[in-house]
């Protein structure tokens, strides 16, 4: 073929290329935000239902009680530490989710062939695309360059919003060039 190396070697590097991980830190969805405001002011409020209930009842087990619960409360409450990492592998995307910078979960994975299209957010390619439910890996900033894959999913089609670096954008790219759309088509990747 021409262009290509003829070398074992050679094809290796190009396999190679087509790898990039993207880790960004997000901000909590407000839902989220909203719940942990929520649990917090709860904990706080029955600490003080604790203290006001010991001191007019006279026992600390009444406290005890109260201080247990309002740990529950706090230990259940959504962690604010949450970020994303993304890593493309030669057509397929995992996108990870990592709790306070331990724990990591895979929660999608999605091969090229089942993404119909991947274009920047609030562009006329994902208008026909409105209706359809949405998952948010993004980092939630508003200074980010978010970016929309349109893809097959177990439960039909699904837009997954995702904050991939210009690395990432390059390799997917150069796996399906057609797939990937750009706000600015003088852009090169």
């Amino acid at each position: 073929m021409r262009g290509l190396p003829e070398s074992g070697a050679g094809m290796r590097m190009i396999m190679e290329e087509l790898y990039s991980e993207t880790y960004l830190r997000a901000k909590l969805p407000p839902k989220k935000t909203a719940v942990r405001v929520l649990m917090i002011f709860l904990a706080v409020l029955i600490l003080a239902v604790g203290v006001f209930a010991m001191l007019l009842m006279g026992t600390i087990l009444v406290f005890l009680v109260m201080l247990l619960v309002a740990g529950l409360i706090l230990f259940l409450m959504p962690t604010a530490n949450i970020a994303y990492e993304y890593i493309f592998v030669d057509g397929q995307i995992d996108f990870d989710c990592i709790f306070k910078g331990q724990k990591r979960k895979t929660v999608k994975r999605v091969d090229m062939e089942k993404i119909e299209l991947i274009a920047p957010e609030n562009t006329p390619y994902l208008d026909s695309y409105q209706n359809c439910p949405l998952v948010d890996y993004s980092s939630r900033m508003d200074t980010d360059h978010h970016y929309i894959a349109v893809a097959l999913g177990e439960k039909g089609t699904e837009r997954i919003r995702f904050t991939p670096d210009d690395k990432m954008l390059r390799m997917i790219w150069m796996k399906s060039p057609g797939k990937l759309k750009k706000a600015d088509e003088s852009r090169t990747w």
